[in-house]
């Protein structure tokens, strides 16, 4: 297949002072990253607040999205970890009531540190897909404490061609050099957070995807373009605003406490924060608005 590249952002939902879908800011936000020309993920359970999300809000998030970006950038459904295969086609039928590009099947989380057999991977794959007749995107997550194996997604990939991309969320580069030599010319195949970003592009995989794209959209595309382009300078400068930006957040307790507020103060749509999650305090909100303007980012200035 053709290297196609691109960037993917783990889109926000924003909620109003009450606490509700705000579907205007909702809509501002995706229109942002449209324009900035990157793929969206929606309704994820970090950045998204997927797991506050009620049935009814994520068929709006999602209906939203098609609305928004179907056609001009590609539009995904992310979803939220699961702990068996119920619990995943019941997120597969409502999302398939949608025009999306593709949806996201996350791996199982066993519980208690658990790891699934090979076979009760392959099983739960399997029962999961047939149910979906939607592009498929699969996952492997470091945090899970397992990774999927290489040649189970090689099988899957055999028996359902819809598969149409991976994505690999953890630091083994040693799993994502195998993942990219076995897979990506059969799959796109993408990091998640941009600490793996120039690794994975240098290996030949697709891009990465990531919640900084929230604040700096046009921050993520150009690191893309000044890849594809060569202009290492250019590279370089976008790679170090962008891993600066993922500092600031890491330091601050990750894509939600700090991006929605943040986004707020540059008057950017973010809107409030559900339970239990609260946001940052006015200092350290301070101390993440100076650290953002030291950065330079061209599209905040």
């Amino acid at each position: 297949m053709a290297r196609n590249l691109s960037a993917f952002v783990m889109s926000i939902t924003p909620f109003d002072e009450g606490g509700a879908l705000d579907e205007p800011a909702l809509r501002q936000h995706l229109q942002r990253l449209r324009d900035a020309q990157v793929g969206v993920y929606l309704g994820g359970s970090v950045g998204g607040e997927g797991f506050s999300l009620s049935k009814e809000e994520v068929r709006r998030v999602l209906a939203i999205g098609v609305e928004e970006l179907k056609g001009k950038v590609p539009v995904r459904a992310m979803g939220c970890e699961v702990r068996q295969a119920g619990e995943m086609i019941d997120f597969l039928w409502r999302a398939g009531r949608h025009a999306l590009d593709a949806v996201h099947i996350f791996a199982p989380e066993m519980g208690y540190g658990a790891k699934p057999t090979p076979e009760e991977l392959e099983r739960y794959y399997s029962t999961v897909i047939e149910e979906t007749s939607l592009p498929i995107v699969l996952s492997s997550y470091q945090a899970l404490g397992y990774d999927v194996p290489v040649t189970l997604i090689e099988r899957l990939l055999d028996s359902f061609p819809q598969i149409t991309g991976f994505f690999y969320d953890g630091h083994d580069v040693r799993y994502l050099t195998h993942v990219i030599e076995r897979l990506a010319h059969r799959i796109e195949i993408h990091c998640a957070g941009p600490a793996n970003a120039l690794t994975t592009l240098g290996l030949g995989g697709h891009g990465f995807i990531g919640h900084e794209g929230n604040l700096a959209p046009k921050l993520v595309a150009s690191v893309i373009s000044a890849f594809q382009s060569g202009d290492k300078l250019q590279l370089v400068k976008a790679f170090g605003a962008l891993m600066g930006k993922h500092e600031i957040h890491d330091h601050h307790g990750g894509p939600v406490r700090a991006m929605k507020p943040l986004l707020s103060a540059f008057g950017l749509p973010g809107g409030t924060i559900r339970l239990p999650r609260l946001a940052i305090s006015a200092e350290e909100l301070n101390e993440v608005i100076e650290a953002t303007d030291r950065l330079n980012i061209p599209e905040l200035s």
